[in-house]
């Protein structure tokens, strides 16, 4: 399937807004970003659903085609409905054509807030919209437990676990900026991990938007470590970033209070940052936690900076440092044991990561080809029966 003219959506609603407001701008630039390295020599473009003036561009799309929807849609062979929603009488219309693909691309917990919504919030306005024009549904596998069926089921059409992609190309230029910043004076240190600080800063940075990541559970993990004689004299300080809210949360604070870290002074609450800044300027050791969500860029970003990350993902259990489930007192047993060994071997960590972060890398051949076999068998009769390995991020004799 060489040459294909492939179409990825996007709803930017200012064309110089940043990458870091949300997780699907990474999603679809790393998509594309593969797509574009495929020997296929795909024509790839971001179509925006949102019209804007494109002669001016954010520094990310400054190598990417983006084009205004309505404008270029219908010269596609394949649109990946991905960042944005589109509307059903302009999907009805690119169908005619019979050589033509429609795939939704879902990188969200669509169930989960879907049943948040329904019923936990006053009935919204603009609720989303199921379409039943798409030849598949693609989804990321830490998508898998909660939205195979439910996908597969809404939308009347296969529902195929696609494997996660990532890259290093924009948070490169956000650690950059650090390091650029540092020399000029204006920020306090550079982007590398410290490994010669005695005394440690836990940072949490769960979203706290809904209950897939929270910052509870990371809590009561450092207040376990901090327990002990070992994290009583490592531990600086616990920062809860995305917590303005919860600070004045009755029911949150409540935990919060009878903790020995909020006895002793040592909690702070801070808004949203991007991770690059926080985690070098504040940071040393990132602790996390997920419900059904169990691979996060996150993550790979943290080991890609070379701090310690401890988390519960257990489709990456390799990544960084690993506790199981909820289990706090586990989990505060990592962190003791990070806090009094990692530095010690944070060379062989680095060597570690720096290979395991290979497959879910953008330019893996191996990666790339899988998607080329994807489109594929998406023109040629669609894509049934496969086997895939979540650990491994790829398919069993695909």
């Amino acid at each position: 399937m060489k040459n294909l003219k492939i179409g990825i959506t996007l709803a930017l609603k200012e064309n110089n807004e940043s990458i870091w407001t949300n997780g699907i701008k990474q999603n679809v630039l790393m998509l594309v970003d593969l797509l574009k390295k495929s020997q296929n020599h795909y024509d790839v473009c971001i179509l925006n659903t949102i019209n804007l003036d494109w002669s001016v561009k954010p520094y990310y799309l400054t190598d990417i085609d983006i084009f205004n929807f309505k404008e270029k849609f219908m010269e596609m062979d394949l649109l990946i409905i991905m960042g944005a929603q589109v509307h059903n009488d302009d999907l009805n219309k690119f169908k005619e054509d019979k050589n033509k693909r429609i795939v939704s691309y879902k990188c969200g917990s669509n169930y989960i807030l879907h049943v948040e919504e329904t019923l936990f919030k006053e009935d919204i306005k603009n609720y989303a919209q199921y379409e039943t024009q798409y030849n598949e549904v693609w989804y990321i596998p830490q998508q898998h437990e909660t939205n195979q069926g439910f996908y597969s089921t809404i939308y009347r059409t296969n529902s195929v676990i696609v494997p996660f992609v990532w890259n290093s190309k924009y948070l490169q230029t956000a650690l950059n900026d650090v390091d650029n910043g540092f020399n000029k004076g204006s920020y306090k240190k550079d982007s590398k991990y410290n490994h010669t600080k005695e005394k440690k800063v836990i940072g949490v940075m769960e979203p706290n938007l809904n209950i897939v990541k929270y910052c509870l559970i990371p809590t009561l993990i450092a207040e376990e470590s901090y327990r002990t004689e070992i994290g009583k004299s490592k531990i600086e300080k616990l920062m809860l970033t995305n917590s303005n809210k919860l600070s004045s949360n009755k029911n949150f604070m409540s935990i919060i209070k009878t903790l020995d870290l909020f006895k002793d002074k040592k909690i702070s609450s801070e808004a949203r940052y991007q991770t690059a800044y926080i985690t070098t300027q504040y940071m040393d050791i990132v602790v996390c936690h997920q419900l059904l969500n169990p691979l996060n860029y996150l993550y790979l970003d943290l080991v890609y900076m070379g701090y310690p990350v401890l988390h519960n993902a257990y489709m990456c259990k390799d990544v960084g440092y690993y506790y199981e489930g909820s289990d706090t007192i586990g989990g505060g047993k990592m962190l003791n044991w990070i806090l009094e060994n990692h530095d010690k071997n944070f060379e062989e960590y680095n060597e570690r990561n720096k290979k395991i972060l290979e497959r879910y890398r953008s330019d893996n051949p191996k990666l790339i080809d899988t998607y080329d076999k994807l489109i594929y068998n998406l023109f040629n009769g669609g894509n049934n029966g496969l086997s895939f390995d979540v650990i491994n991020n790829r398919y069993l004799e695909f």
